[in-house]
């Protein structure tokens, strides 16, 4: 066992990940007949293992930018509707200013 690794489990894994670190024991180094994977094998199946995990880092990088730019575009779309920039009320302004000051001179 190596240093700063419990050999117990810890109470958030799962089921199937107990399964398959088990699994995983028994597959890199022997076969359930008992002989051993030979080193091309090995290294196959590593080589798996690092596209799968790779795969997984893409699709997280993948979801984590697309988050981040609906946000963004949210964030901005409110922004630009508490300042009245953009919106139907920005057309009606200059009526609005015309009326106004339209009353005023007919008030003098």
């Amino acid at each position: 066992m190596e240093p700063g690794v419990s050999g117990e489990w810890n109470e958030g894994w799962s089921e199937r990940a107990k399964e398959l670190i088990e699994l995983g024991k028994i597959e890199i180094g022997k076969r359930a007949d008992g002989s051993e994977w030979s080193a091309e094998r090995r290294e196959r199946i590593f080589q798996q293992v690092l596209v799968r995990v790779e795969r997984g880092r893409q699709r997280r990088r993948l979801l984590q930018a697309f988050a981040a730019g609906a946000s963004t575009v949210l964030l901005v779309g409110l922004l630009l509707k508490l300042i009245g920039v953009g919106g139907p009320g920005a057309e009606r302004q200059p009526e609005l200013a015309a009326k106004v000051s339209a009353q005023r001179l007919a008030a003098e």
